[in-house]
């Protein structure tokens, strides 16, 4: 076997820092990885990154010597990983990363994981098994359709006419709960309530996620784990300074606030409740009302039946932007002045799924 042979990179351009040049702090994906820049200098020979730090000093990226492995990259030269010798590094940011021997692929799902398996099987989350067919995927060893589909005569798949759960990954929503206020962050006790808007309570405008680049467009099914990304800054700082904030896993009593890492996010579900409802629950324990309170905030508990109703409704996630004019129709008799039930709602602004947030 032989080591993954990449053209070397060599660039005059050198960034005052390696912190510019190349990022360690990303979430380690089965494999640890470190995502590196054009400006960085990769010497295959002596198996080693270097950074010029003004005139005088260099840093050295390299793997921990003694230890057998040896630095690999994926296919454009932007992510590095310590494998072993013959071993190729796999994988995506939205994904997983993975050094996997030859003849195999990273495969899997967000539910599952993703592991190396021989190419042309598939991850099932226990095992490597054959690959599926006709839209169908591995759940358990056995070849099924996916979440949100049903098989046809011809043993394919197609989705469920008028059952989908109306939500879709990186779209922007607002959370109205049972008290009627807004779901938002309270800079002045530090966590999420439902409270009136004031100068320390901003409503959240909130996204919710199954990876951390948030990728948009993907259905949030009841069975799901998503984490959800609050865009809004808060009363004192800007959204772009402070927005784009988890929240996070707070249990057990304890109010649920805000973290910038992924990892501590909490994992949430939601389902459609009530007629025009949805309810907040947890993916590995529910949500329920943290105590008592006319301004309730929400806290994880171990009852994982246990959620939160709310009324979700799709709002802009750029004020600016053209497009919202195409959120609701302003005819004579139906969008004029009076309340917001009287608005049409078409379904097809952005993704088709205004039918079901109880806006019409």
């Amino acid at each position: 076997m032989k080591l993954l042979q990449l053209p070397l990179v060599i660039t005059s351009l050198w960034l005052p820092s390696a912190l510019g040049a190349i990022r360690t702090d990303l979430r380690r994906k089965n494999v640890e990885v470190a995502e590196i820049d054009n400006n960085a200098h990769i010497d295959h020979e002596d198996q080693e990154i270097v950074f010029k730090e003004g005139a005088d000093f260099e840093d050295v990226f390299r793997c921990t010597r003694g230890g057998g492995r040896r630095l690999t990259f994926n296919a454009d030269n932007t992510i590095a990983a310590c494998c072993a010798p013959g071993q190729r590094l796999l994988g995506s940011l939205d994904t997983a990363f993975d050094c996997c021997a030859p003849g195999h692929s990273l495969t899997g799902t967000d539910r599952t994981g993703y592991r190396c398996c021989p190419t042309g099987q598939f991850y099932d989350g226990i095992r490597c098994g054959s690959a599926c067919k006709n839209g169908k995927i591995m759940v358990d060893g056995d070849c099924v359709c996916p979440s949100g589909t049903t098989a046809t005569a011809d043993d394919g798949c197609k989705a469920l006419a008028g059952c989908d759960s109306g939500l879709v990954t990186g779209a922007c929503y607002l959370l109205r709960m049972e008290n009627g206020h807004t779901f938002g962050y309270d800079s002045g006790q530090l966590y999420y309530s439902a409270a009136d808007h004031s100068n320390q309570h901003r409503v959240g405008k909130f996204k919710l996620c199954k990876n951390e680049r948030c990728s948009s467009g993907s259905s949030v099914d009841p069975n799901d784990a998503v984490r959800i990304r609050d865009t809004q800054g808060t009363i004192t700082q800007s959204s772009e300074t402070q927005g784009n904030r988890w929240l996070n896993k707070a249990s057990d009593g304890n109010h649920v606030g805000r973290t910038s890492r992924y990892d501590d996010a909490g994992l949430f579900t939601i389902s459609k409740w009530s007629c025009g409802k949805y309810c907040l629950g947890g993916f590995e324990a529910g949500v329920s009302y943290a105590c008592p309170s006319d301004t309730p905030s929400i806290t994880f508990t171990p009852d994982r039946q246990a959620c939160t109703p709310v009324e979700i409704v799709e709002v802009p996630c750029d004020i600016h932007a053209v497009e919202n004019n195409c959120m609701w129709e302003k005819t004579p008799g139906t969008c004029g002045p009076g309340t917001a039930d009287d608005c049409h709602c078409p379904k097809g602004w952005g993704f088709a799924r205004h039918d079901y947030l109880g806006l019409q």
